[in-house]
C-alpha cells in the first residue's frame, strides 16, 4: 500500500492479485479450459511443461496453449474472454468489498484506489462486474494482441518467442 496526498485528502493505493486472492481458482479454470475440452489439471500441466521445455515464460505458455486449444472450437476475442470473466466466482464479500472500503476511507478522510496486478488475463478481469462498475483504478495483467478487423487474437508462435502478425 502507498499513501499519496493530493489536495486535502491523502490517497491510499491498494493492490490485489486476482486468481486465488479474490477468487478461489484460476480464472481460466472457471469455464474457458473446459470449453476447449480440457481437464483443468491436464491443461496446466501441459502449459507448464511447454514453458519448461522451451524456456518460456509461464504466462506466455498458458496464453499460447489457450490459442492453440481453442482453434476450431471458439474464437478468442476480447468480448468472449470478458464473457468468461463475468462468470468468475469470487470469494464471499469480494464483489462489494471495493465500494465498501472506499466509503470507509471517505468516512475517515482518505481516498482509496484499487489496483489489480495479476498474471491472469486482463480481458477476463475486465469482464467482472467490479471492473465494469469502475471499482479498479487500473488493471495490470496479461493481455492478448487483437487485430482491428476481426478483434481476434493474432499470434504466430516462433518457438519459445512470439511475433505479432502484421495488423490487417
Amino acid at each position: 500500500m502507498s499513501i499519496e496526498k493530493k489536495g486535502t485528502s491523502p490517497i491510499l493505493a491498494m493492490c490485489y492479485d486476482f486468481d486465488k486472492t479474490l477468487t478461489p481458482d484460476d480464472m481460466q479454470a472457471q469455464g474457458f479450459i473446459q470449453s476447449v475440452g480440457f481437464d483443468v489439471d491436464e491443461f496446466w500441466a501441459e502449459a507448464n511443461q511447454m514453458a519448461v521445455e522451451n524456456n518460456m515464460d509461464g504466462n506466455l505458455a498458458y496464453m499460447y496453449k489457450m490459442l492453440v486449444e481453442s482453434e476450431g472450437q471458439l474464437i478468442v476475442k476480447k468480448e468472449n474472454l470478458m464473457d468468461y470473466g463475468a462468470k468468475v466466482q469470487l470469494y464471499p464479500g469480494v464483489a462489494t468489498w471495493f465500494k465498501r472500503i472506499c466509503q470507509y476511507g471517505l468516512d475517515h478522510g482518505v481516498k482509496i484506489e484499487h489496483y489489480i496486478i495479476s498474471s491472469g488475463l486482463k480481458e477476463m478481469i475486465e469482464g467482472t462486474q467490479m471492473a465494469k462498475e469502475g471499482d479498479f483504478k487500473r488493471i495490470y495483467a496479461s493481455a492478448f494482441y487483437y487485430n482491428k478487423k476481426l478483434s481476434e487474437s493474432k499470434y504466430e508462435a516462433m518457438g519459445p518467442y512470439w511475433k505479432a502478425d502484421e495488423m490487417t
